[in-house]
C-alpha cells in the first residue's frame, strides 16, 4: 500500500490537487505524441520501461478511485455536501459509487494486461541489421530497407492538431472541464 505522507507536498488545497489530474491529462497527450514514431520510441526498451510505468500508474488509479469515493462517503453523513439541481444525495452517490467500482475494476485488468504486455517483451532487444545503424535518428543513416522510418524520422516532431495524425477533436464544455475549469459548486 502507498504511504500517503509522502505525496502530502504534492498539493496543498483543492486547485492544486485538480491541477495534478489536468497534468496526468497533459503528460498522457505528450507520450501519445512521443510514441507516434522516432525520434522518441526508437528501442524495445523504451516501450518496456513505458508499460511499466502505464502499469504502475493504472495501479495507483485504483487507490485514487478508492478514495474519491471515500471521500463522498465521509462528507455525505457529516452533512457537508448539496445538490444543485435538489436531487437525492444518496441516490446520486450510489451510482457514483456503481460507477466508480467499474472503473476501478477495469483498472486492476488494465494493470494486469500492461504487466503481461511488458512481461512478453521481456526479452526484446534491438540489433543492427546490415546497412543499418544503430541509431537512425542521431546518425541520419540508414539502409535502403530503412528510408521510412528516416523520412518519419525528419518529419517529427508534427504538432499533435496535424491532420494526419489526428482529426482535431470536438470542442465542448465536457472537455474544457476536464482540463482545470470549475464548475458552480466549490468541491467539483
Amino acid at each position: 500500500m502507498t504511504d500517503h505522507r509522502l505525496g502530502l507536498a504534492a498539493a496543498s488545497n483543492d486547485d492544486e490537487t485538480a491541477q495534478l489530474a489536468a497534468k496526468l491529462y497533459e503528460h498522457v497527450r505528450q507520450l501519445n505524441y512521443a510514441t507516434a514514431g522516432p525520434p522518441s520510441l526508437t528501442l524495445p526498451s523504451t516501450a518496456y520501461a513505458i508499460l511499466g510505468n502505464l502499469s504502475a500508474a493504472t495501479y495507483g488509479l485504483d487507490q485514487l478511485l478508492n478514495q474519491i469515493n471515500r471521500f463522498f462517503l465521509r462528507e455525505l453523513p457529516a452533512g457537508r455536501l448539496g445538490h444543485d439541481h435538489g436531487e437525492d444525495l444518496t441516490d446520486v452517490l450510489s451510482r457514483h459509487g456503481q460507477a466508480l467500482a467499474e472503473a476501478r475494476h477495469h483498472t486492476k485488468a488494465l494493470c494486469t494486461a500492461l504487466n503481461e504486455a511488458q512481461t512478453a517483451i521481456n526479452a526484446v532487444h534491438s540489433r543492427p541489421t546490415p546497412g543499418r545503424l544503430a541509431n537512425l535518428t542521431t546518425q541520419g543513416m540508414a539502409g535502403e530497407q530503412d528510408a521510412g522510418v528516416v523520412a518519419a524520422a525528419e518529419d517529427f516532431p508534427r504538432p499533435i492538431s496535424d491532420p494526419t495524425l489526428l482529426e482535431p477533436p470536438l470542442l465542448s464544455d465536457r472537455q474544457n472541464s476536464v482540463r482545470t475549469r470549475r464548475l458552480k459548486s466549490p468541491e467539483a
